[in-house]
């Protein structure tokens, strides 16, 4: 993240689950305190649903550190389809103050018995790169 924003995370956050989920999220206990990063918490606003695939600016509402020195979050999040959800995130990360947000989307196991799974695995099913060679090095 350093390389990206100019400054290590201070800061992790995962995307907040829109199914009314009770709880911590399951990444941020699965991660746990492994990062050594404070982590910030989020309230969802529920006029949208776990259905809804559009930028919000009103989605999420971080509750922000109170500290005065900087905060460089790193947003860790388990699903990807838009990308709406973390967009909508890391707008309301930088309207409450952040300095930078960056992102990681984490790999998840597909279920190949679920149809739009299905889908997905018949469309990459000849790999485009070769996944032994790193494309950072050429």
């Amino acid at each position: 993240m350093a390389v990206r924003t100019g400054a290590p995370p201070t800061h992790a956050i995962t995307v907040p689950s829109t199914r009314s989920r009770a709880g911590a999220h399951p990444l941020a206990d699965l991660v746990g305190e492994r990062l050594g990063l404070p982590w910030i918490t989020s309230a969802v606003n529920p006029s949208y649903g776990p259905d809804d695939h559009d930028f919000h600016a009103d989605w999420f509402t971080p509750f922000m550190p109170t500290s005065r020195l900087p905060v460089h979050v790193l947003v860790l999040e388990d699903t990807w389809t838009t990308g709406a959800r973390t967009q909508s995130l890391a707008h309301a990360l930088k309207v409450a103050g952040a300095t930078t947000v960056a992102a990681v989307v984490l790999g998840r196991h597909v279920d190949p018995t679920y149809a739009p799974a299905r889908q997905l695995l018949t469309a990459i099913a000849d790999p485009l790169f070769d996944t032994s060679r790193c494309t950072a090095e050429g």
